[in-house]
């Protein structure tokens, strides 16, 4: 049969959907729903006529009746992952069996259609398809089994990148979260089993689990129906292990030496010509740095009660210890400039089934996740690359902190009961509680000895720029953490060929957060190369004032210290309509209605987004009828909120500000400026003063949340037993997004057309719709009284939004099959825009907050393609069952690099200095349009594993993975920004900032019981 024969006649017509409003009370009430997770699965198929289905778990006996419609056909959904036997039953007796594989979020199919008229009891009949017709989302699923044969990093964020169309974020801010086709950072959402573990402060990354604990990962890269929201990106859905009748325990023990680790490259500064202290001198010494890791893990579980109740337990620790040599910065010895770490992560989980009867379950999953590092920094001279003895400083223990893409931590609770109270009618609800905490405790600390930071460009020569204040950045408040519960009920119906499901849910966030810095303030040395120039905030030139001033040099004394408490509340409410239309048509059609709230520290609302509409339609044609070939398509719209973290910057009081002044000299004690003469009052260019601010005036009037619309279709075809193949095309537009703007000139403009006036008024930056209207209340008199100030897109000045994606992807599959599985993909891709979303991977900054709209002329020449553009992703993995003692693995990746940019300072000719330095898209005064500075080089990365599985110690596993066999350092970015005050070049511009990881080798021993 050639792919595109002409499919079987279909006759099936659409039915009244009048009974569907039976699930109104659902939709109706006050609750909403965080995205459900679906962490479940389907089994379908077809028998002959007289006949039923009884669907029985093979690990835990439990068992499910399913009787078929009038055509003969079958659908048993919430059922729980894992193997089932498939039981045909005619007149009682079993007449043929089937086993089949229920993976989380899709569907299996087990077909009895042409099994035999015959009593025989002991009969294996039917085909289970490789291909899944039931569904209409594009993704990708793995089983723990495929995982552990797969040479990767043992962590869920390296995972997701085996999926199509999904590479690591280019900003360190932003941690090693993920893009999913085309989107930021913030734009994911992250489940187990079931619950929410997105980080509930940033939005960024996801607090995990055990490694080992992991039954199946479902991967959604687009097309998810309307039971999914919060979501423009990915969705990783993961389902735990349970505990079966078979009692079984094992460990683990996994140890990644330093002795294995091939050094990293040397990195050097670039010869700009302009900058003698550092051009083509190293930035450090490699080999003084070293990691070692081991993890070791324990996993039980069994039948506490057989057939009835369940348990399973892992516990996970990892161990890395690191020493690190800071980058020299043009001196010979630095007080804490050699660094020694030890990394402990411990993570576990317990998992409660509880089988009351074979149509009600009730499980209880608790799951901790917890990270601490303890550092030691000590003295280090880089002339003679030796490190002093004694400790200078530290001990100093981070506990899930400190930053947007750092671990966030987490203590998950949460109860889940299943009820199938009829062959037609299930029922689902969830509560769930999570609660995280992030401290920084060092020990000795100086809280009134101010922080230092100097280059060589910026010292002068022959003074002493001593730094004795060795904790750094920020500390996080006492009490910093955040909270959420959850809450959520979902029902699906089965109406003749209408699959009817309805879902309402309600989140709750809290949190604490701020920080101030380490002893109150830094002291930041700079130079100007004219002494004579006032930049942004002087009242006096350096030259005008005096000292060193004279030859350009001065001194920032930075500020910047946050306090809050802020909440948020996430609600949806959605129906789902699977209506089969034929006996090869399924359509998917849906309609999402959800809440974004947003609160102060007092509880007061500064932003409330009720009813985002979000329709959802799918559709998937199994065009012959018998699952060998599917064609989808797939349209909708998607909405992310607002994170909490936005209420620390915006919403309380919070202070980034700096005052400039002359010196004439240097305490050789402290590090600190003496001979001080102020050429600035209090200077920022947000006027963040720690002033508390109306809620009404923080964000404009009925502010839109970021949403995209989306559109993918596809096809699917089983060739053969031995291979898959299809391709897909996904196309991805930004509609409207929102960050804060900070320019005051429009609202100037406003007075002066409406005869108000605003001199004495400060804008401190509102959250806008950019590239849109936008209406503000404003206190222009200072007096308490609001004005309603509206305000033009054209006004604004900035461009209308824009992010475009749009990717076609080919894959091909050997299912596992004569002892191999493989895949390859191919993804030809094409992100452009003028923003990524909620992020910044140029400008960086807190998520919802980055710098690319603070004003109108930082988003010139903005558009061009966008950081995470990769036009070419090769993706291939897979495994071979050598003999049955021996198994062996490869993950080969392959991308084109992504697009490089030219920052520099905005030209006077089109407006003075606004206090941003060199962030705008223009490079020695000529425009540098986004990603027009050429590409980084491919990266290609090739992973192997073999394991040999002993027939002389049943359950021993000794497997060894290699990373970057080939040792490809290749650089992924580049430093950017081209101008400085100090120089007519940047010392670091087109300096390598990272590169992959140099060749690692991880050996591993497992036994299980």
């Amino acid at each position: 049969m050639t792919p595109f024969a002409p499919p079987p006649a279909a006759t099936a017509r659409l039915t009244p959907l009048a009974r569907a409003l039976t699930l109104a009370v659902l939709l109706g009430a006050s609750l909403g729903a965080q995205a459900q997770s679906n962490a479940t699965s389907t089994i379908y198929g077809a028998v002959p006529a007289g006949a039923s289905i009884v669907l029985r778990n093979l690990a835990t006996g439990a068992q499910r009746v399913v009787s078929p419609d009038a055509n003969g056909k079958f659908q048993a959904t919430s059922m729980a992952p894992g193997r089932y036997e498939v039981q045909l039953l005619r007149g009682g007796t079993v007449e043929s069996r089937l086993e089949v594989e229920a993976r989380v979020g899709s569907g299996v199919e087990a077909n009895f259609a042409n099994a035999e008229n015959t009593l025989q009891t002991v009969t294996v009949s039917g085909r289970s398809s490789r291909i899944d017709v039931s569904n209409t989302n594009n993704g990708i699923s793995l089983s723990a089994k495929e995982l552990s044969k797969l040479p990767v990093a043992n962590d869920v964020a390296s995972v997701v990148l085996l999926a199509p169309g999904v590479n690591k974020y280019s900003h360190s801010q932003y941690g090693n979260a993920a893009s999913f086709g085309g989107s930021g950072a913030s734009e994911n959402a992250f489940y187990i089993n079931g619950f929410p573990v997105v980080n509930l402060l940033t939005q960024v990354g996801a607090s995990e689990l055990p490694f080992g604990a992991i039954a199946d990962t479902q991967i959604l890269s687009g097309g998810y129906g309307a039971e999914f929201g919060r979501s423009t990106g990915g969705v990783v859905n993961i389902t735990t292990k349970s505990g079966s009748n078979k009692f079984e325990f094992g460990g683990k023990f996994s140890y990644t030496p330093n002795g294995l680790r091939s050094k990293a490259k040397q990195e050097y500064y670039p010869n700009t010509g302009v900058n003698p202290e550092t051009d083509g001198k190293p930035v450090d010494n490699p080999g003084a740095s070293r990691t070692d890791t081991k993890v070791y893990g324990l996993y039980a579980g069994g039948a506490l009660i057989r057939n009835t109740l369940f348990a399973f337990a892992a516990l996970e620790r990892t161990r890395t210890e690191r020493e690190t040599l800071a980058d020299a910065n043009g001196k010979t010895f630095l007080p804490s400039g050699f660094s020694r770490s030890n990394t402990d992560v411990n993570r576990s989980l317990l998992k409660l089934d509880y089988h009351l009867s074979d149509a009600h379950h009730f499980e209880l999953t608790k799951i901790l996740d917890k990270t601490t590092t303890v550092s030691t920094s000590y003295g280090y001279h880089y002339d003679t690359q030796t490190r002093d003895e004694q400790p200078s400083g530290g001990g100093t223990p981070f506990v899930n902190c400190c930053d947007a893409g750092g671990a966030p931590g987490a203590n998950n609770t949460l109860l889940k009961y299943t009820g199938y109270l009829s062959d037609d009618w299930t029922v689902t609800a969830l509560y769930g509680d999570s609660s995280t905490k992030h401290s920084r405790t060092p020990p000795n600390y100086d809280p009134n000895l101010a922080q230092t930071s100097s280059s060589a460009s910026t010292r002068v020569p022959g003074l002493v720029y001593n730094s004795p204040q060795l904790v750094t950045g920020s500390l996080p408040l006492a009490d910093s953490g955040e909270s959420q519960k959850v809450l959520r009920l979902d029902t699906e119906y089965q109406l003749g060929k209408h699959q009817l499901r309805a879902g309402i849910d309600y989140v709750k966030v809290k949190a604490v957060v701020g920080s101030s810095s380490a002893g109150g303030r830094t002291w930041t040395y700079k130079r100007q190369a004219d002494p004579a120039k006032k930049a942004f905030g002087m009242t006096e030139s350096p030259l005008q004032g005096g000292g060193f001033g004279s030859q350009g040099f001065y001194v920032s004394e930075d500020i910047a210290w946050s306090i809050a408490t802020p909440s948020s509340t996430q609600s949806a409410r959605y129906i789902q309509d699977r209506y089969q239309a034929t006996k090869t048509l399924l359509l998917d059609i849906g309609l999402r209605d959800e809440q974004f709230t947003n609160n102060n520290s007092h509880g007061e609302p500064f932003i409330s987004q009720p009813h985002q509409i979000a329709p959802r339609f799918g559709a998937a044609w199994d065009y012959h009828g018998d699952g060998s070939l599917k064609l989808f398509a797939n349209a909708g719209r998607y909405h992310v909120p607002v994170p909490s973290n936005l209420s620390s910057n915006v919403a309380s009081p919070f202070a980034r500000y700096s005052n400039y002044y002359t010196y004439t000299g240097v305490d050789p004690a402290t590090g600190a400026p003496t001979g001080l003469h102020a050429i600035s009052g209090k200077v920022s260019a947000n006027n963040a003063f720690g002033q508390e601010r109306d809620p009404r005036t923080i964000t404009a009037i009925d502010l839109k949340p970021l949403y995209q619309d989306e559109l993918s279709l596809g096809f699917e075809r089983a060739h053969s037993p031995s291979l898959n193949y299809g391709v897909s095309a996904l196309y991805r537009t930004l509609r409207s997004t929102n960050d804060d703007s900070c320019d005051q000139r429009p609202i100037d403009a406003w007075g002066e057309a409406n005869g108000v006036d605003t001199s004495h008024f400060g804008f401190a930056c509102a959250i806008i719709n950019p590239g849109e209207a936008n209406s503000l209340w404003l206190d222009l008199k200072g007096d308490g009284k609001l004005t309603r100030v509206d305000i033009s897109a054209e006004a604004w000045g900035n461009p209308k939004v824009k992010r475009t994606y749009t990717a076609l992807t080919f894959f091909a599959e050997h299912p596992l099959r004569d002892g191999w599985y493989g895949k390859l993909s191919y993804t030809w891709s094409r992100s452009t825009g003028n923003m990524e979303g909620q992020v910044d991977s140029i400008g960086g900054g807190d998520v919802g907050l980055t710098v690319s709209t603070d004003h109108h002329e930082l988003m010139l020449n903005s558009d061009g393609y966008l950081a995470n553009d990769h036009t070419h992703q090769i993706k291939a993995y897979g495994f071979y069952q050598l003999r049955p003692d021996v198994s062996v693995g490869a993950n080969l990746a392959l991308s084109s690099g992504k697009p490089r940019n030219c920052l520099g300072f905005l030209p006077e000719s089109i407006a003075k200095d606004l206090g941003y330095g060199a962030s705008y898209f223009f490079c020695d005064g000529k425009p540098a349009p986004r990603g027009s500075e050429g590409r980084a080089p491919w990266i290609a990365q090739l992973d192997l594993n073999a394991a040999y599985s002993p027939s002389f110690a049943k359950g021993l596993t000794l497997r060894a993975d290699i990373f970057n066999v080939l040792n490809r350092q290749t650089p992924t970015s580049y430093y950017e920004v081209h101008d400085s005050e100090e120089a007519a070049i940047d010392k670091n511009y087109g300096r390598i900032k990272t590169r992959t990881a140099p060749r690692s080798v991880r050996l591993t021993a497992e036994y299980l019981f």
